[in-house]
């Protein structure tokens, strides 16, 4: 919405984005109307009709689209509909276990990354539809940083960031103590 909202985004190209009948399709539909505004190729002949590299850049962020925002959109899906625990399949007619188990591995630590991978994505796409120059120049910057988070949620080091919060939180309380102690010893309380 922040992309398709700006002042660059031409108000059919929105509207066609809107129209999409899911959240996904939306995602797809806004990277095709940005491809075809910026390089001004027909939506029906992106990818094909592109420069090389620009096809390139195509591809490597409708893979995001389809690998990283498609099961996001999944799993809010379910949420959404109430399936905190167990996920049912899109009829609700019985128990979706991959996507059980995704949903029940979701952690703030990788929401914390996907939401880190979506603000590259939303920077790149709008870079490629609101600026003159800034996509071409920027877009190694956003997709190595992109790529970065993909890892970090591929290598789910979520353990060990839940191990470093409780350790901060008890050194926290330490402290605060110890603060509490020396202002009391000091007269100040």
């Amino acid at each position: 919405m922040w992309v398709i909202s700006s002042i660059g985004f031409p108000v059919e190209a929105e509207r066609r984005v809107m129209a999409e009948r899911t959240v996904l399709d939306m995602w797809r539909q806004l990277l095709v109307e940005a491809f075809s505004e910026r390089y001004k190729v027909s939506r029906s002949k992106i990818p094909n009709g592109l420069p090389y590299t620009s096809a390139a850049y195509f591809k490597g962020m409708q893979s995001v689209i389809d690998e990283q925002i498609a099961p996001l959109v999944s799993i809010r899906n379910s949420l959404a509909h109430g399936q905190w625990v167990v996920a049912f399949n899109e009829q609700r007619s019985e128990v979706n276990g991959d996507r059980t188990k995704k949903l029940n591995g979701i952690t703030l630590w990788h929401l914390r990354l996907q939401r880190n991978m979506l603000n590259h994505l939303e920077r790149l796409i709008f870079d490629l539809m609101v600026t003159q120059y800034a996509f071409e120049r920027d877009f190694d910057k956003h997709w190595s940083n992109l790529q970065a988070a993909q890892i970090r949620l591929r290598s789910d080091k979520s353990k060990e960031w839940e191990s470093l919060l409780r350790k901060r939180h008890l050194r926290g309380k330490v402290h605060k103590s110890k603060n509490y102690r020396k202002l009391i010893e000091a007269g100040l309380i």
